[in-house]
């Protein structure tokens, strides 16, 4: 296991504590992740480290981000893009001009992310020439990068935390007689970096776009220290944590079109996106080459390439194991026609893609869960982000079975409308109800109740229904008509009178309900572009 992955659960755990909100809704992803083959982050030590890069790789994957953009990570420790060096540092400070020809020329880079500024003001108070220094060399690389032909995304430089080495008794005073990466200046993030910072954040005309990390982060450090004086995400202010990478990778994917939610990324696929990353970031580092001394040398690219493919054939079975539903499943959707287009609706990680109150709705172990504790004062629904007219549906469900669980059933929302209802529930819905377990057919919400069976008095129990175990369920609806199946039984076949069915989003039911209720949802294909038959009925 990587030697990172055993804190970073805990890391996810403290950040979607302290920081982040959970949104079930997700943004259309950033153009350039549709056509770019390959993107290259550029930068110093924190970008060396990398961890950041694996969390944001993780997110694309789990998003279903296809294809994916290969990810290499080219940052390099103690870099700047200046050529200047504090006294005292044990080397000359890289500079990423010198390497910055070669990287483009071997990796033919479609986006290159680059972060530098942290090493470029030498952690001395400010200079005018030091920061045209700064702005010189961003420049260069600004030009370098556009004239390649590569979208550049320029993040501004993090911020220095000057509390960590202020308990160390190691901040420079003004007047102090050297300043260096172990003695920085008091003032170098208020002073200088800011002002780094802030130049960075005018550069959105030569560049695709720009993303700031001194502010988010400034803002964190000051919210934790509302109630935690001594909070801290760094050593010496610098070289963040596990909680600090993470938090890094949040405006990227922020500004790249997905919610926040870093917390939503699964531990043990990051573990491989991660092994992966430091694999071929040793190997890149090592064939494109650099000055610094003390980086061990990686593996050769050819030989990388090789164990990179091996860890990416475990990624792809991680993924696919999340993914699936049982092997009948799988086997069903295999013969669905290829001209219906099948889409999973669910990433088998979390709830990206679909709209609902978390109080209710949660993603784990390659299923989707509803359940209440407490009361639900009106029907409550994860939607779809999407709305369907036609459509087939297959998806595998369980409810669950004790003395203490409502029996109550739950039912596949569709053709209708998504509207407000009783206790202030925004994810309620007027139209057909699609119902299963203890009771199928079609309930017309707040509009004409039951209409299939029509006129059944009670709740409709089916012989083809495995109460408390997995049901295969598919439905099928095409112009005015909608059918169902259970575990490879029709269950009904009704048309309604022309015009009560329109497109809206498809919805996952919980209930109204006083007492505890819960089912689990996995599978979730959906063809836009559906056949006449029911693909999971025998046929004799």
């Amino acid at each position: 296991m990587n030697p990172h992955s055993a804190s970073f659960s805990s890391a996810l755990r403290t950040l979607a504590f302290l920081t982040f909100t959970l949104s079930l809704s997700a943004a259309e992803p950033a153009s350039f992740l549709k056509t770019a083959k390959r993107i290259v982050f550029l930068g110093d030590s924190i970008t060396n480290d990398g961890r950041y890069i694996s969390v944001i790789e993780t997110r694309l994957r789990q998003e279903g981000i296809n294809p994916l953009p290969e990810m290499l990570n080219l940052g390099l420790p103690s870099e700047g893009c200046t050529g200047l060096t504090e006294p005292g540092h044990p080397f000359p400070r890289p500079n990423v001009h010198e390497r910055l020809d070669r990287v483009l020329a071997k990796t033919h880079p479609d986006v290159v992310v680059a972060c530098y500024g942290i090493n470029d003001g030498i952690y001395h108070p400010f200079s005018e020439e030091r920061f045209a220094a700064f702005r010189s060399g961003m420049l260069d690389l600004v030009d370098k990068v556009n004239r390649s032909g590569a979208m550049l995304v320029l993040i501004t430089p993090p911020p220095f935390d000057p509390l960590p080495m202020a308990k160390q008794g190691k901040l420079a005073k003004i007047d102090a007689p050297k300043f260096a990466w172990t003695d920085i200046y008091e003032g170098y993030d208020s002073e200088v970096l800011a002002r780094y910072a802030d130049w960075v954040s005018t550069l959105y005309e030569p560049v695709e776009m720009v993303i700031d990390w001194h502010g988010p982060v400034n803002a964190h450090l000051a919210r934790q220290r509302e109630t935690n004086a001594d909070y801290v995400m760094s050593g010496d202010g610098i070289h963040v944590d596990e909680v600090g990478q993470t938090l890094l990778a949040e405006p990227i994917l922020q500004s790249w079109g997905f919610p926040a939610g870093s917390s939503q990324v699964n531990q043990d696929l990051y573990a491989l996106v991660n092994e992966r990353q430091q694999l071929l970031h040793s190997a890149w580092l090592t064939h494109t080459g650099h000055t610094r001394p003390g980086v061990q040398a990686g593996l050769p690219i050819d030989k990388a390439t090789i164990a990179a493919a091996e860890i990416e054939s475990r990624i792809d079975a991680f993924i696919a194991s999340h993914h699936r539903g049982s092997d009948n499943f799988e086997s069903l959707v295999e013969k669905i026609p290829a001209t219906e287009q099948p889409q999973r609706l669910f990433n088998g990680f979390n709830l990206s893609g679909w709209n609902g109150d978390s109080n209710y709705w949660s993603a784990a172990d390659g299923m989707i869960h509803g359940a209440n504790t407490n009361k639900v004062p009106s029907s409550t629904y994860l939607f779809t982000k999407n709305s369907y007219r036609n459509f087939r549906l297959l998806l595998e469900v369980k409810q669950t079975m004790s003395p203490k669980h409502s029996t109550m059933h739950s039912a596949i929302a569709a053709l209708g409308e998504q509207i407000e209802d009783a206790g202030d529930n925004p994810f309620g819905f007027r139209g057909p109800l699609l119902m299963f377990c203890h009771d199928w057919g079609i309930w017309d919400a707040h509009r004409r109740n039951r209409i299939e069976p029509a006129g059944h008095p009670t709740t409709l129990n089916i012989d083809a229904e495995k109460q408390g175990d997995w049901n295969l369920v598919e439905f099928l609806a095409t112009g005015d008509r909608i059918r169902c199946a259970a575990n490879g039984v029709e269950v009904f076949d009704f048309t309604d009178a022309p015009g009560m069915l329109k497109a809206s989003p498809i919805g996952l039911q919980l209930h109204a309900n006083g007492q505890p209720q819960e089912f689990n949802f996995r599978g979730l294909v959906l063809c836009a572009e559906p056949g006449d038959e029911l693909v999971s009925v025998m046929k004799h």
